[in-house]
């Protein structure tokens, strides 16, 4: 049996160190330069999160006094904020200053990029509702109609069918509307007085086999 003195011990550990230390001093600086690189990016995105929040908050006080800047103020937030929560926002508030002012083709257009882009399901589905509105005030209440098919969450739900009832209103079909109404109504916690008059406004459906009363 052979003996390993400390000499030779020494020679193969600097063999070894020889042979990978230029690996492992890589590997080390490469770890290092991730870690910090993580830790800047976090950083950045941080402070660009607090700075999209400030100037939300800004949006909002600004669209209270003076629409027109507010609406200069919410389209370079939308733009500049992008991949934080507050693009979105921005977008959503565009879109209602533009509304306000008919320019109804702005407004859908910001509503359809806030539908496709937005991470949060209830931003998306905000815009939705917004947006099957718009489609009714510009007359499109077939489009509107498609754009409601799709599965919508319970606190979105009242609002959804009543925007169903508007749209076959629209499109004249009574009987529909009335039954959209009534499960807007069911699925509200308390129904809007409006939406109560839309409803009372349809009357009651006539009896099966003969005309009402």
């Amino acid at each position: 049996m052979s003996v390993t003195t400390d000499e030779e011990r020494i020679e193969s550990i600097q063999r070894w160190w020889q042979e990978n230390g230029v690996a492992v001093i890589i590997g080390l600086l490469l770890g290092i330069a991730l870690l910090v690189g993580w830790r800047l990016w976090s950083g950045y995105t941080e402070n660009r999160v607090l700075q999209a929040s400030d100037r939300y908050e800004a949006l909002r006080d600004t669209a209270q006094q003076d629409p027109e800047a507010a609406m200069a103020q919410a389209r370079t937030l939308a733009e500049d904020a992008s991949g934080t929560p507050y693009a979105p926002l921005a977008a959503l508030e565009w879109a209602r200053l533009a509304a306000d002012q008919g320019d109804l083709e702005t407004a859908e257009a910001q509503l359809r990029r806030v539908m496709e882009s937005a991470r949060h399901e209830d931003q998306a589905q905000l815009a939705r509702l917004r947006l099957a509105r718009i489609l009714l005030a510009d007359d499109r209440p077939e489009e509107a109609l498609t754009l409601l098919e799709t599965e919508t969450p319970d606190a979105f739900l009242a609002l959804a069918r009543e925007l169903r009832g508007d749209a076959h209103l629209a499109l004249g079909r009574e009987a529909e509307a009335r039954t959209a109404y009534d499960e807007a109504m069911m699925a509200a916690v308390r129904p809007s007085d409006y939406l109560m008059m839309k409803r009372d406004a349809l009357g009651e459906p006539a009896p099966a086999g003969g005309e009402a009363p």
